[in-house]
This record gives C-alpha cells, sequence and structure tokens, in this order.
C-alpha cells in the first residue's frame, strides 16, 4: 500500500511530477511548487526505517569481509574534516548522539577522542554490533522513540540519515530538543543541485535507491534546519571513500542493464577490487554543521516563509 504526503516542509499537496513511479526508482519523484523540496510521492506507507530494521537477511555485521562492513570501515576517514571540527569547538569533548550509526565505527572513533557517545539504530544486527564488538551504547530505536532527555548532548550526528525519514521535519525538532542551549549538529546527505544530477538525471545514483525518499538541494536542506532553529555553522560539498568493486557496482547501477551490471560484478571478483580504494569526490554530497540558536518555527508557519518556487530544478529534471 502507499499513499500520496504533502511537502515536509510547507505542507502544501501542489507538486510536480518529475520521475514517474518506475522511472528513477520504484517511487514518484516529486518537486513541491513552492518551496522546491524534492521528494517521493505516493509512498510506500511502512516508514523506512521499519524496513531497515528488518532488511537485508543475507548481510552479516559480523563477518568482517562482508562488503558492506568493509564500505562503512573505509568511509569512517570521510569524516576526519568533521571530527577536527567538532574536537576544536570542544577542547574538552562532551556528548556525541550519533542518530542511525549503523555499525558503530564511526561512533567508536569519536569515542576514542575522549567524547561520551550514543548511538540510536532501528537495525536490531548493526545495534548489537555496535554492543557487543565495539562496546558502545546504542539503543535499538529510532529517535523518536529513543526517550532521549531534553537538552543532553553538545552534538548531534545524522550521517546519510535524512534522506530516509519519512518525517525530517519532525526528526529535526528532536534534535533541537535533545541539543543543549548552543549545540551542533552535523547532517550529511546526497544533494541534487548539481552537474552529476543534470547529467544523469533518472539514472543519478543516490536517486535510484528505493529507500532514499527525500532529495536535498543546498537551498532546501536549509529551509528544513533553518526553520528547526538552526544556522549554518560551515558547508562542505563532499565525495566518498569506496572499493573499486564499489564504484563498478554503481557503474552497473547507473547503466541500468542487469547484464551490464552482472558481468562487472563478475569482473570485480576476478580482480579482487574489493581490496583497491579510492577516494571520489563529485561534490554530490553535502556536510553542513549547524548550531542551535532559535526557538523552532510552528508548522503552521512555514507555508508563510516558502514563496512560489522559482525553477531551482526545473533545469536537473532531464532524462
Amino acid at each position: 500500500m502507499s499513499e500520496s504526503v504533502p511537502c515536509n516542509y510547507c505542507a502544501v499537496d501542489e507538486a510536480t511530477v518529475v520521475f514517474g513511479p518506475g522511472v528513477a526508482q520504484p517511487n514518484q519523484i516529486v518537486r513541491c511548487n513552492r518551496c522546491g523540496l524534492m521528494y517521493a510521492s505516493p509512498r510506500a506507507k511502512v516508514p523506512d526505517h521499519v524496513e531497515i530494521a528488518a532488511y537485508d537477511p543475507a548481510f552479516d555485521p559480523f563477518r568482517p569481509d562482508d562488503s558492506r562492513t568493509l564500505k562503512e570501515r573505509l568511509q569512517v576517514k570521510d569524516s576526519d574534516r568533521t571530527r577536527a571540527l567538532l574536537n576544536r569547538l570542544y577542547p574538552q569533548r562532551g556528548r556525541l548522539l550519533e542518530v542511525g550509526n549503523s555499525l558503530g565505527y564511526l561512533l567508536d572513533v569519536f569515542k576514542k577522542d575522549g567524547w561520551d557517545v550514543v548511538g540510536v539504530e532501528p537495525f536490531y544486527q548493526a545495534c548489537r554490533h555496535s554492543r557487543e564488538e565495539l562496546g558502545l551504547e546504542v539503543k535499538n530505536a529510532i529517535l523518536e522513540t529513543a526517550s532521549l532527555p531534553d537538552a543532553s548532548f553538545d552534538v548531534v550526528l545524522l550521517n546519510h540519515v535524512i534522506e530516509h525519514i519519512d518525517d525530517p521535519m519532525r526528526t529535526l525538532r528532536e534534535v533541537h530538543r535533545v541539543l543543549k542551549p548552543g549545540g551542533h549538529f552535523v547532517i550529511e546527505t546526497p544533494r541534487y543541485d548539481t552537474l552529476t544530477f543534470k547529467l544523469l538525471g533518472r539514472r543519478e545514483r543516490s536517486l535510484g535507491c528505493g529507500g532514499h525518499i527525500y532529495f536535498f538541494t543546498t537551498k532546501t536542506l536549509k529551509n528544513l534546519y533553518e526553520a528547526a532553529g538552526f544556522k549554518t555553522v560551515r558547508l562542505d560539498y563532499v565525495g566518498r571513500s569506496l572499493t573499486a568493486e564499489r564504484l563498478l557496482y554503481n557503474v552497473g547501477v547507473i547503466s541500468r542493464s542487469p547484464t551490464v551490471g552482472h558481468r562487472l560484478n563478475q569482473l570485480s571478483h576476478r580482480l579482487g577490487l574489493k581490496n583497491w580504494h579510492l577516494y571520489l569526490n563529485l561534490q554530490d554530497m553535502q556536510r553542513v554543521c549547524v548550531q542551535k540558536v532559535a526557538t523552532p518555527l510552528p508548522r503552521s508557519r512555514l507555508a508563510e516563509r516558502s514563496g512560489p518556487h522559482a525553477g531551482e530544478l526545473r533545469q536537473f529534471a532531464g532524462s
């Protein structure tokens, strides 16, 4: 079952279809006519965190050679700049929460830096891995059901999570609640005001992930976090570390050809590309550090803030 949803930012239910169902991903992707936020609608009634909690039964986080485990361990170093910034802002460290901490590798690095860390993760096996292998305090929940105290954290991390959440504004408000006054919040997510999206259109890799239901530009993400009571401290356009195997997998996804994907997978295994690492920066990811500075706006006020959309994404809605 699926349902149509209004814009999460301004609550307006007037949107233009960017990609029909099955074109870029299983869901139809639309763009709000008022504020420009792009999102999946209609979409499955089951929130993505429920699917994540039960998905990928073949994935074993306790197997060190699992490709997803290797990918997550490799990508920890992508956050070195964020770590340096937060460690400079908090020389005495403090309490740090990661929402959707997955296997816990990034959280563990912050713990070794001297932070008092807590994680929230809906996928039970990943939660077990964080607890049993890394000795981390991780709640098997989503942020909204984790029952965390008000103003109890200095820093919150949301790393490639917000694009999966069915109500990002609610989550941002919950982050605001658990942060101390003046606390910092780091969000990383794909962006869609890019040359990559303009060139690839429906074939863009992040767009094709069925679990992604929100597709932010720099502007539309800023709209949300400013409405939730945050201001920008630092914005970076970043890439990701990956294996050569993963790169060929992504090429297969972009090709939309099962035959091409299968042959590239065979080539990866034959050449042992799982052990070849690289960093690729197409500036198609945005990492923004923001600070809690104000009271969130009532949701009834958001439609007043979002003027008519000026065509920000029209040029990127090709093929």
